[in-house]
């Protein structure tokens, strides 16, 4: 690289700042996107179910401690698995902001990171087996996760470059 270059190049704490407003942005969002209409069981139609953010969460949770909590059928159903793996994703990303932290953790909150992402594609092959359609809090839990992970992306981007 020549040295023009790195005049295009922002300084760490140019990084910090970015990675804090993604971070602060997408906690908003994430937050926001539990009091909004997540997801709708059945056609487009007057008297349809619709579920909130927060009912999709305390229900995959609910699956979660379910499956502790009692006898176990083995093996456990399809719907089930996608269903924990849904209700993974809050703790998590929740795990992910604590441990923002503590620097020395990064390689854990990249690999947290993957996982929010497998049970991301679980929650849409859920949706996609029961007929579920995905609204706009489902899209916007989605973006303020993303956004919540984005500095963990390019932090190893910037380290490994």
């Amino acid at each position: 690289m020549d040295n023009n270059s790195e005049f295009f190049m922002p300084e760490a704490s140019s990084y910090r700042k970015l990675f804090l407003i993604a971070r602060i942005l997408g906690i908003a969002v994430f937050v926001i996107a539990f009091l909004l209409p997540a997801c709708r069981l059945g056609p487009d139609a007057p008297g349809s179910n619709i579920f909130p953010g927060w009912k999709c969460a305390s229900v995959a949770l609910t699956e979660t401690t379910a499956l502790f909590g009692k006898a176990v059928t083995w093996p456990i159903p399809e719907p089930v698995v996608l269903v924990v793996l849904s209700g993974w994703i809050n703790p998590i990303i929740l795990l992910v902001l604590i441990l923002s932290v503590v620097p020395r953790v990064s390689i854990v909150r990249r690999f947290m990171g993957v996982i929010v992402l497998i049970s991301m594609v679980g929650t849409w092959v859920f949706f996609a087996q029961e007929k579920l359609t995905p609204l706009i809090g489902h899209f916007l839990w989605i973006a303020g996760a993303i956004l919540i992970l984005l500095p963990e992306v390019l932090t190893a981007r910037q380290r490994s470059a």
